[in-house]
Parts: C-alpha cells; sequence; structure tokens
C-alpha cells in the first residue's frame, strides 16, 4: 500500500505540474491525463491505512493542488481549457466519492456559472451531463439535499429553458436534462412545468417528427413526466388531461384528412398552430401530429406512476381504429377530392401511428385489455389489407399480432380472421422457383439417331433459360417468422392440419436447401442471414414440440437439419441447432425417460405386485389398509403347501380351483380375450413352466395367452383364508406325450395326487 500511494503520489504531480501546466499542455496531452486517470486509480488512496504519515501528507498535498488546476481550468478562458476542467472534474468524483462529497457544492457552481455564458456546444454538453451525474449521485445523500438540492436544482432547471431558446442544437440534452429533474423532484419542478410544456409541444405539432423523430420521442417522454409533477392539479388529473387532449389532437387530424367537419363533441385538444389551408401541405403535416401525439400515447401509457390513474380505454382505442381505417375508408370513399388522392402515400405512417397506440395498451393494461381484444382483432384486420398495406406496415402488423398472441393467447386468437393467420403463414415463404424468359438465340439444335437409326431433332436450353431460384429476405420475412413461431408456441391447436403442413414444408424446404447448399444465393454467405436461419429453426423446434395429431413424421428430416446446423459458422444458429436438439431429445428417445429416482430393486416389485393382486382379489367391503395388514411377505407355510398339493386331484389332469382364487381376475390384452362359458379347457395354457412354489423374492413372469382366460361367478369371500396368503392360480396338466426324457429337462418336476408316476 506505501508504494501504490508513493506511485499515485508522483503520478498527480507529474500530471499537474507537466501535463496541465497551459493551455498549449491541456489542448495536447488531455487524452493522455484521461487516460492516466482512468487506469491507474489515482484518487482512491484517500484515507488509505497502513500508510506513513509523510506519504500521506504529501499524496495530500498532490490531490490538493490537482483540485485547485482543475477548477482554474473550469473557468479559464478558453473553450479548450473549461472542457478539459469539466471533464476532469467528472472523472475525479467518479473516482473519489470522498472528494465528491467534499467539493460537490462548489462543483456545481462553478457548473452552473458555465452554463449562463456564450459557450459553443460541446462544452454544453459535457457540463449537462456532469451536472446530471451530480444530481444522480446526490439523491442518494440526505445530507446535501439542502446544500445541493434545494439550493442548485431550481437554478439548472431555469439556466437550462434559456439554454434551449437560445441554442435549438441542445434541445436534445435540455429535454433529457428536464424528463429527469421533473422525475426526481416534481415538487421542485412544479416553477418550471409551463415553460417546459410549451417547449415540448413546439416539437409536438408535427414539425419534428419527420426530421428527427428520435427528437420527438424525448419531447413526448419529457411531457410525460410533467404529469408526475402535479402542480395546480394533482398528478393523477394532470395524465389523464394530457391523454384526453393527446386523443382530441388525433381525432382533429383525421377529420381533417377525411376532409370531415369537426363538430362541437370533439374532446378538448392541445393547443397547436392551425393547420394549412392547402391540403398538399396540411395532410402531410396531419400525418406528421398523428405520429406524434401517437408517441405521447405511447409515453403516457408506459410512465410509471405513483398513483392510479384512470386510463380511457374506449377513447384511446376508438382513436386507433379510426387511424387503422382511414386508408381503407379513403380507398372506398365516392368523393372525388383531389385531397384523399394523397392518403395512400400516407397510409403506412398513420398505420403504423395505430399499431404503436394498440401495442402500448397491451403492454401498459395487461390482462384488463381482455374486453377489448374483438376491437383490437378487427383494426389489425382493417390494417392487414393487402390492397392497400405497404412492407413497412406489415412488419409493424407481425409485430403487434406477436405481441397479443404472446400475451393473451387464444383469447385473441379466435378474435382473428383465419385469412390473416393464412397470410403471415405465406409470407414466410421466400423460396420460388421461376421460369427465365423464352429464349431467342440461344437453342442449340442438335440431330442424335435413336436406337433404330433414324435421326432425331431436339433443341437443348442454356444455362441461362433454366428455371431460376431466387432467395429473398426482408423485414416482412423475418416478422411474419416471429407470427407463426409466436402461434406455434401459445396457440397450436387454432392451426389446421393442412396449415401446420404448410408451415412444416415450407421451413424443412428452406433449412434443407441451405444444409446441403441448393440454392446459389447469398444465402449461405451473407451475415444478415443469420436471423433468419435462427428463427426457422426456432419454428421448427416449436412444431415438434406441438405436433398435429394428423401431422406427418417430420421427426428424422427435423434431426437432420438440426445436426447439420452443428456445422454452420455462425455461432447464433450453432446455439439454436443445439438448443433445439436437446429440446426435441425426449420426442427422439421416448423409450428412455428421464428418471428423476434409482429403479426400484426386485424384491419390492414383487411385493407391490403382490399387494396389486390381493386388492383385486377382495371384496369391495374389504379396505386396502386389511388387506396390507394381513399380508405376509415370507415364504409359504407347510399348510399352503399343502393345500396346492390337495388342488390336485381330477382325472381329466386339469388342476381344480380353489372357491377363494376363483374371484381373482386375470387380465388379458383386449386382442384375445372374448367371453366365454363352460369348463376349462384341457389344454396348457401357458407357454412357459411355472414354478409349484413361487417365491416372493422373485418377480412374477408376465404368461403369454394363447386361450382366452375364463372368468367364473365370483364366490363367498372368506377374509380368515383370502387374506392370510395369495394363492397363485393353478396351471392344468398337460396331456402326456411320448417325447424323450431329454424334453423333460426343461420342465420341473410337479408331484400330483393320482399321478402316472405314483401308480407305477
Amino acid at each position: 500500500m506505501e508504494a501504490n500511494v508513493a506511485r499515485a503520489e508522483r503520478s498527480l504531480a507529474l500530471l499537474t505540474t507537466t501535463f496541465l501546466a497551459n493551455t498549449e499542455s491541456v489542448k495536447a496531452n488531455i487524452a493522455l491525463v484521461l487516460d492516466t486517470i482512468l487506469s491507474q486509480n489515482l484518487f482512491t488512496y484517500m484515507g488509505a491505512a497502513e500508510v506513513s504519515a509523510d506519504t500521506a501528507k504529501r499524496y495530500s498535498s498532490a490531490i490538493h493542488k490537482w483540485l485547485a488546476r482543475i477548477n482554474s481550468l473550469a473557468t479559464g478562458k478558453t473553450s479548450e481549457s473549461r472542457m478539459a476542467g469539466v471533464l476532469l472534474i467528472k472523472h475525479t468524483a467518479q473516482q473519489s466519492p470522498q472528494l465528491f462529497a467534499e467539493n460537490v457544492g462548489k462543483w456545481t457552481t462553478v457548473l452552473v456559472g458555465v452554463l449562463g455564458k456564450a459557450e459553443i456546444t460541446p462544452v454544453v454538453e459535457a457540463v449537462l451531463q456532469t451536472l446530471l451525474a451530480f444530481v444522480d449521485a446526490v439523491r442518494d445523500i440526505p445530507m446535501l439535499h439542502r446544500e445541493i438540492v434545494s439550493a442548485q436544482v431550481p437554478r439548472i432547471n431555469q439556466a437550462i429553458l434559456v439554454l434551449a431558446d437560445k441554442n435549438p442544437d441542445l434541445t436534445g440534452p435540455v429535454l433529457q436534462m428536464l424528463e429527469h429533474m421533473a422525475t426526481w423532484f416534481p415538487k421542485l419542478f412544479r416553477p418550471s412545468i409551463d415553460k417546459t410544456a410549451a417547449l415540448c409541444l413546439r416539437l409536438l405539432d408535427g414539425s419534428a417528427s419527420r426530421a428527427s423523430a428520435e427528437l420527438c420521442a424525448q419531447a413526448a417522454q419529457c411531457l410525460a413526466a410533467l404529469s408526475l409533477a402535479g402542480g395546480r392539479v394533482a398528478s393523477e388529473e394532470r395524465w389523464f388531461e394530457y391523454v384526453q387532449q393527446a386523443v382530441g389532437t388525433i381525432q382533429q387530424c383525421i377529420d381533417r384528412i377525411m376532409c370531415a367537419e369537426t363538430g362541437d363533441s370533439v374532446q378538448s385538444a392541445f393547443a397547436l398552430p392551425e393547420l394549412a389551408d392547402n391540403f398538399v401541405i396540411a395532410i402531410p403535416q396531419a400525418a406528421d401530429r398523428i405520429s406524434a401525439m401517437a408517441d405521447v400515447l405511447v409515453a403516457l401509457l408506459t410512465q410509471p406512476t405513483a398513483e392510479d390513474v384512470s386510463v380511457p380505454v374506449d377513447a384511446i382505442l376508438g382513436a386507433a381504429s379510426r387511424l387503422a381505417l382511414v386508408p381503407v375508408r379513403a380507398a372506398s370513399s365516392k368523393m372525388a377530392r383531389a385531397e384523399l388522392d394523397v392518403v395512400p402515400v400516407l397510409a403506412p405512417q398513420i398505420q403504423r401511428a395505430s399499431v404503436r397506440i394498440m401495442a402500448a395498451l397491451a403492454i401498459s393494461l395487461g390482462s384488463l385489455m381482455h374486453p377489448y381484444l374483438s376491437a383490437v382483432a378487427r383494426a389489425a384486420t382493417a390494417i392487414g389489407t393487402q390492397q392497400i398495406s405497404s412492407a413497412a406496415t406489415r412488419v409493424a402488423l407481425h409485430n403487434l399480432l406477436q405481441l397479443y398472441i404472446e400475451r393473451y393467447a387464444y383469447g385473441f386468437v379466435v378474435h382473428l380472421p383465419y385469412d390473416l393467420i393464412t397470410t403471415a403463414v405465406g409470407e414466410i415463404c421466400v423460396y420460388q422457383r421461376s421460369q427465365a424468359p423464352p429464349p431467342t438465340l440461344e437453342i442449340v439444335s442438335s440431330k442424335k439417331r435413336s436406337g433404330s437409326g433414324k435421326a432425331r431433332g431436339g433443341s437443348a436450353l442454356s444455362d441461362e433459360t433454366a428455371p431460376v431460384a431466387h432467395l429473398r429476405w426482408d423485414d416482412t420475412t423475418l416478422a411474419a417468422q416471429a407470427t407463426v413461431l409466436a402461434l406455434l408456441l401459445h396457440t397450436p391447436t387454432m392451426l389446421t392440419s393442412a396449415l401446420r403442413t404448410q408451415i412444416d414444408s415450407q421451413v424443412l424446404t428452406l433449412l434443407m436447401l441451405y444444409a446441403i447448399g441448393g440454392i446459389e444465393t447469398p444465402f449461405a454467405t451473407r451475415e444478415s442471414d443469420v436471423p433468419y436461419k435462427v428463427q426457422l429453426l426456432r419454428c421448427l423446434e416449436a412444431s415438434l414440440l406441438s405436433p398435429d395429431p394428423w401431422q406427418r413424421a417430420i421427426v428424422p428430416h427435423a434431426v437432420a437439419v438440426f445436426n447439420a446446423s452443428q456445422n454452420d459458422p455462425s455461432p447464433r444458429v450453432r446455439a439454436a441447432s443445439a438448443a433445439a436438439l436437446v429440446a426435441i431429445d425426449p420426442i427422439i428417445h421416448s423409450r428412455l425417460p428421464a428418471q428423476l429416482r434409482e429403479p426400484d430393486t426386485e424384491e419390492n416389485i414383487s411385493e407391490e405386485k403382490q399387494v396389486a393382486r390381493m386388492v383385486a382379489a377382495s371384496d369391495d367391503s374389504v379396505s386396502i389398509e386389511a388387506v396390507l395388514a394381513g399380508t405376509q411377505l415370507d415364504s409359504p407355510s407347510d399348510d399352503d403347501n399343502e393345500e396346492m398339493q390337495d388342488a390336485d386331484g381330477s382325472t381329466d389332469h386339469a388342476k381344480r380351483f380353489r372357491r377363494e382364487e376363483l374371484e381373482t381376475n386375470v387380465s388379458m390384452p383386449a386382442a384375445n380375450t372374448r367371453p366365454l362359458t363352460g369348463h376349462l379347457p384341457a389344454t396348457n395354457l401357458l407357454s412357459t413352466p411355472v414354478d409349484p412354489q413361487p417365491s416372493l423374492s422373485q418377480p412374477s413372469q408376465p404368461a403369454a395367452a394363447t386361450e382366452p382366460a375364463v372368468s367364473p361367478p365370483a364366490p363367498r369371500f372368506d377374509p380368515a383364508k383370502q387374506l392370510a396368503k395369495p394363492k397363485p392360480l393353478a396351471k392344468p396338466k398337460a396331456a402326456p406325450s411320448n417325447d424323450d426324457d431329454d424334453d423333460d429337462d426343461d420342465i420341473p418336476d410337479i408331484v400330483m395326487e393320482g399321478s402316472d408316476s405314483e401308480d407305477e
């Protein structure tokens, strides 16, 4: 630590006395000084322990000289010096919290004074960024609120508002600063609400929507932040008022575009300049104003509020629906007016504004949008009309459909017309084979002899006239793939079998052609094609994970595609294919499911089967607890063996069944069972030999029935005998055969009463 502090002291002294000595040195070496500060952390040793008093004193002296020099640079005579001073103050404060707390008051005063002077734009931007960082840090330090927040924040607000009027190039940084001030200190910002709102509305009148869309979005965010400040009215009332004024402004613009008269029932609107009388200027200006008001509604709906607000969903959704229908009504209008001829040019801009409003409603309201999903579906259908929609409109529509499908699933899809879903599926097909124009001089005549020796004439087309494969990627294709993916993940049963087959064929065709290099296009070489490949792989994975009952087996083809994609040069494609292989692994190995515990022992399995047979053989009046209580898991007793031997006495070599054992039901495959009556036949029902004394420690082998089972009537149940020990089914004795003795080696000897062996 001692060496580090000494090194920092020497570096600070060198920077202060050499590289920041005069204006020329500052201008030439400011980059070196900043890099040294950031890389060596020269201000992190303030108050360090285990340092000698002499070293600490020299380090403090070097820091004192550094602070004096950067304060002098911040108030220098040249712009280069002031720029260097502001940057050095910012990085010094960020690296040492102790120096920041000790000097923030002085630094803030110096920076606010720079704002009041005529300064170049880069210096003012640096000052605004530094002040914003200071105010953000002071919010978490209560002891500095009185010195910095209460004293400096109102001055900062007034200074930056004046700065926005003087220098239009600083409008963006000023709006960002005002937005944060209104959000962090709403009470202190109330005196500046009116001036800030006027500044925002100057940018939201449509003049900046097309020239600077980002600036217009910043103005909308700043206006939404003003609703939190309150003032003469409560914050929730101001929020509701801004929403109504934005909707009213949109309604006025729609009336102007459609050449409709504005009635007295129109809601209040923002105080914006009137539209021009010339429709060539007025209608595009109205469309730009609609886009700006859409940004305001989006900002208001997505702005977090401390209090509950009342959202006029009907009014907002009504305005969005009218915007979606503007191109349709203009195309079907019977009025012969020149104003309506301008509408098709502005249709994409108007419909995209409608899409943004409906998307903001879904994001902000969540499940509260369920009663309005049918209205959203109707508006989406109007936007999706093929005759008037453009590529940009279709991209926005697919994004809207994807959002609503992911959030509301079947609740939204049931309201969509099936033609809209079919159109989305059709737009993912980008592989087309077209015939080249008929050849003129490219025909090559040839004569060949057939097998009979006769000459035959023919013509062959050159390679330029052969069918050409076209593969075209665009934003519409990617958006349509995202919509289809959402359908497969969230609402797979809404797709018919024919549509599922079409999706699978299109996706597999593209991926397999890519895997084998079957098309001579930039498909496999351009890095811009990677998002489309990844989306196709995800669509195929979703189709496999939610299969249709009547869907063709595409698993082998999909596995081949995923394996081939593992060798793709793009890491994103390889990652997507690897994730798909992991997801479909249970489908490929369906006979080997994942086990969360170790397999059970054979003894426990045999005992479980024994209990199950006993429960099946028990009467309904006997509980399972009684069966388990009477279960004996030891070996068969002598009495049981005698009973088993006494059961062998029939002259037809068939084993008699005890009355207690007759109610045991033997389950056979459904294909081999049919009801029969009569006695048990004397044929051998089991293809494997039966142990006369089966052990409970070994699992019983399943019997393959060659004849149907007999289900005799259930006799009276005797709990004393039935619960003591389960009796296995007896096997009828097979008819005597004249085979050699070697054939009997595999069959265990069964001692039965009255057998031929005992008679001998």
